[in-house]
């Protein structure tokens, strides 16, 4: 055979999977498939393998070595015998099993074992020689699953294909305990690392997967006719157009009632080469028809020239076509082998022969009803996909707002009002597909919600009203009470709890409630009551008041106090006007006030002075803030004021009575002897000459007065009419002969003496 020699593979690992299988009594074997390319030179696999448990908060629970159990080479298959496998591809597959135990209470478990390096010549990822990998289980919850084990794949995996040729193969897994499966393309795990290569024990969970080097990718890692894999039964198919060593990773899931499980994870390493060009017949299986008879052939294989095809059908000699991809009605529906023969175009030896697997299934249709109380966001999907081969058992809900489910009877919750689509892809084991779409409308359910603004002192609360999606607003104010608006105000007439319910509607009348408890205190009373002895100016007040924390007194005198019950000492008689303001812990405030009369024993006295100007007797000292005041002057004259003045007609002495609080039984009396001279009137000195030479005499000119009533303006003009001196009290005020800090000449002065009823001018000399 004729194959076309590609680059050497370096020595590194090329793939692996993990398994388990529960023992009982919390006991499990582990199996560890690990491989490796065996082209360049035969270095050992790890004997034991590092293998570390873990729990579902990252932490080291146990650390295992497992032995090497086994080591096969993986063959280098191709389905056409005309075609001899390369050369310069090996793999070797290297089993280990330990047994494992998981501690009660520990929860979701991860076992795994990591490697360094992949080959450096892989193409689709990047760093590839720098990249390790991470093998790993996930162990089940025993609170979701008592009893499990995880799928098993069925085959090895292929370690070449043909560049240019579509690629199928079977990837299905078995699961011993017939949760059912799904299978996906998924990104193979990073691990250890070139300056860590075998990590003892292996690094704790999450762990990150390999970047891929664009143009490659999860959905397309070998380019070409992107990498697919049917989610129910396994097939993975491509059509590779480059040569090289790709990466690829596949999962499949187990579920049990629709609860998820686990998984186990597979990625490896493949080598697309260029195949001769000789026959190979290859049938895209199984074919699968649904709800009909006719099954539709797809034709895989390549360098072919003719075609002869035997559908299977027993029934007749007529199940028989010679096109590429030919369709064929079967009579019924059943399970049917139809056979492929590919001529070769150049050599019969070389025709290639292959089965595939037909099924002809009765529909399968997908349908479900939806659950919904009005006005709420969450709905109710309920699987009613029917078909005669069975009930649906896989499902893949979109809700159409990028949310999924694949459990049966998913309930889905929405965060936004509108309309979506609902999609369910739904099958069963038959590989029966079907997919309905129906609509739900979510309404915009109003959001209830306010705050208030109290005024506790006029019992009175604003609404502030901030709901949303809302048109119609019930306000109960809990005093029974109702009203309607956006924002309200109210006044209670009582004081007490109360609960404050606001009810809101949107245009489609869907409802939402929301409460405030308030509390309305008591308003402050103010009270006082006193006691006043008689003849005492000391009051104490008595405070009364009730729901009241702070006090101000103002006692009428212009004194105040912020005492609770204060004792006050007047200083005045009669009625004064006493108010109390009390004040609640909420700064609401009452008022109230009492005329009280004060009469206090006071002692009765005063003084006189005489102004021997005008001849009279001002009386003075008197005693202050009585009720009332009497005087009897002893010349038969008497006065009410407090303060009088008094001329008497003749000189000598008088005997003056002062009585204060005069009828009252705080009465007081004093008798004083008050001496009057009749006035003599003013004398005034005016000097007509002085000698201001410093010498201390006669160096001021100096206006004197015996018995003074009146102040003079004295003025001194110069010959010249200059006014050289001015003082405007000139008893009090001499010249000391300068003007401007200058002596003057010796000379005649001219000077004006004046006062409110008098005016006086003369002449004055200057002696030095």
């Amino acid at each position: 055979m004729i194959f076309k020699e590609t680059t050497s593979f370096a020595t590194h690992i090329v793939g692996g999977e993990m398994n388990y299988r529960f023992l009982g009594n919390n006991n499990y074997e582990i199996t560890l498939i690990v491989y490796r390319d065996c082209f360049n030179g035969i270095p050992p696999f790890d004997d034991p393998a590092a293998i570390g448990l873990f729990n579902d908060r990252g932490e080291l629970i146990n650390s295992y070595y497992a032995n090497l159990i086994s080591i096969n080479v993986v063959p280098n298959a191709i389905n056409s015998p005309c075609i001899n496998p390369p050369t310069n591809v090996c793999y070797e597959r290297a089993q280990y099993v330990f047994i494992a135990n998981v501690p009660d209470g520990t929860g979701v478990c991860t076992i795994a074992y990591q490697r360094c390096c992949r080959n450096n010549s892989i193409i689709n990822i990047v760093n590839a020689q720098g990249t390790g990998a991470t093998y790993m289980a996930i162990i089940t919850d025993p609170l979701l699953a008592t009893v499990n084990s995880n799928p098993v794949f069925n085959k090895w995996p292929p370690t070449f294909i043909c560049k240019n040729a579509p690629f199928t193969f079977d990837h299905s897994a078995t699961d011993i305990d017939s949760d059912s499966l799904v299978y996906e393309i998924s990104y193979p795990l990073d691990g250890a690392d070139i300056f860590d290569p075998r990590p003892d024990p292996p690094l704790a969970p999450p762990y990150p997967t390999v970047n891929f080097l664009p143009p490659y990718s999860l959905s397309n890692p070998f380019g070409g006719v992107p990498l697919q894999i049917n989610p129910s039964s396994g097939l993975l198919t491509a059509t590779p157009f480059s040569e090289g060593q790709f990466v690829y990773g596949i999962i499949v899931k187990e579920y049990r009632n629709g609860i998820y499980l686990g998984e186990t994870r597979r990625d490896f390493q493949i080598n697309i080469v260029s195949c001769p060009a000789f026959t190979v017949a290859s049938i895209f299986s199984p074919t699968i028809a649904c709800g009909r008879n006719d099954a539709h052939f797809i034709n895989n294989s390549y360098n072919a020239g003719t075609y002869k095809w035997d559908f299977g059908d027993g029934a007749t000699l007529g199940d028989t076509a010679s096109i590429k991809n030919p369709i064929y009605q079967y009579p019924n529906t059943g399970h049917y082998v139809a056979t492929l023969i590919a001529y070769s175009p150049f050599n019969s030896l070389c025709n290639d022969t292959v089965t595939g697997l037909v099924h002809i299934y009765p529909p399968f249709q997908s349908n479900f009803m939806i659950s919904n109380d009005r006005c709420s966001n969450e709905f109710s999907f309920t699987d009613q996909s029917t078909g005669i081969n069975g009930v649906a058992d896989f499902w893949s809900w979109r809700f159409g707002d990028n949310n999924i489910s694949t459990v049966r009877n998913p309930v889905h919750t929405y965060t936004s009002s509108g309309e979506y689509t609902i999609m369910l892809s739904a099958s069963t084991d038959s590989a029966c597909l079907d997919t309905i779409f129906k609509k739900v409308f979510v309404l915009e359910n109003p959001v209830s919600n306010f705050s208030l603004l109290i005024d506790t002192c006029s019992f009175t609360v604003n609404t502030s009203n901030s709901s949303l999606n809302a048109v119609i607003y019930q306000w109960d104010f809990g005093d029974l009470n109702i009203d309607y608006g956006n924002e309200i105000t109210h006044t209670f007439k009582n004081p007490g709890n109360y609960n404050i319910q606001l009810i809101v509607a949107s245009d489609s009348f869907c409802l939402d409630t929301s409460n405030l408890q308030i509390n309305i205190p008591p308003l402050p009373v103010a009270s006082f009551n006193y006691n006043l002895l008689t003849c005492d100016s000391n009051i104490q007040f008595l405070n009364v008041s009730k729901n009241a924390n702070k006090f101000i007194w103002d006692f009428g005198d212009g004194e105040i106090s912020l005492l609770d019950a204060p004792l006050h000492s007047y200083t005045i008689s009669g009625f004064v006007k006493v108010q109390m303001t009390a004040f609640s812990a909420y700064n609401c405030k009452a008022f109230t006030n009492k005329d009280i009369y004060l009469l206090s024993r006071k002692k009765a006295d005063y003084s006189t002075t005489i102004d021997s100007c005008q001849g009279i007797i001002r009386f003075k000292d008197v005693t202050k803030n009585a009720t009332s005041y009497f005087w009897q002057f002893g010349d038969g004259n008497v006065s009410y004021e407090a303060t009088p003045v008094h001329k008497f007609k003749d000189q000598g002495n008088y005997n003056v009575l002062l009585s204060i609080n005069r009828d009252s039984i705080c009465s007081d009396s004093i008798l004083k002897i008050v001496n009057y001279e009749t006035p003599l009137g003013e004398r005034v000195f005016i000097p007509n000459s002085f000698t201001p030479n410093g010498d201390g005499n006669n160096d001021l000119f100096e206006i004197s007065t015996f018995r003074p009533c009146e102040i003079y303006k004295l003025t001194i003009f110069n010959r010249w009419g200059q006014k050289v001196f001015v003082s405007e009290d000139a008893a009090n005020t001499p010249w000391d002969g300068s003007f401007n800090g200058e002596k003057l000449a010796e000379d005649i002065y001219v000077y004006i003496l004046e006062s409110i009823d008098t005016r006086k001018q003369g002449i004055i000399s200057i002696y030095r």
